[in-house]
């Protein structure tokens, strides 16, 4: 018995986690709310909830560049001896998947959990 009360709140978590994807990516992020979060997260002095990883701050870069430009512009890989060249190349050829608002969406999901309430702030104001 008490391993299907676990089972069933397994099952319902994981449904509303899809739920929650699910309704989360539907709205989406207007161009100016995405520049006005844009640039809070390239401003040094903004306070952050968080810390960013490195892994953090690369898929930011490579949501931002999706976003913003065509991949058909990308430039040629950089050689091996430019390491951040190349780690910023492979995270924006790494969101290829994604359409421009989908990127969008997911750049500023990341930046509301890095840095919280001055992104949220954006987001009411909508």
């Amino acid at each position: 018995p008490h391993h299907c009360s676990q089972l069933r709140s397994f099952l319902l978590t994981s449904y509303e986690s899809k739920l929650l994807t699910a309704t989360r990516h539907t709205m989406t992020v207007s161009e100016e709310a995405f520049q006005k979060i844009a640039t809070l997260v390239g401003d040094k002095s903004t306070p952050v909830a968080r810390a960013s990883t490195r892994a953090e701050k690369l898929k930011l870069y490579g949501l931002y560049k999706r976003a913003t430009v065509e991949s058909d512009q990308r430039p040629a890989r950089p050689g091996m001896f430019n390491i951040d060249g190349r780690l910023k190349w492979d995270a924006w050829a790494a969101e290829d998947k994604l359409s421009k608002e989908e990127a969008r969406q997911e750049y500023v999901d990341l930046a509301k959990e890095l840095i919280g309430k001055p992104v949220e702030d954006v987001l009411a104001s909508e």
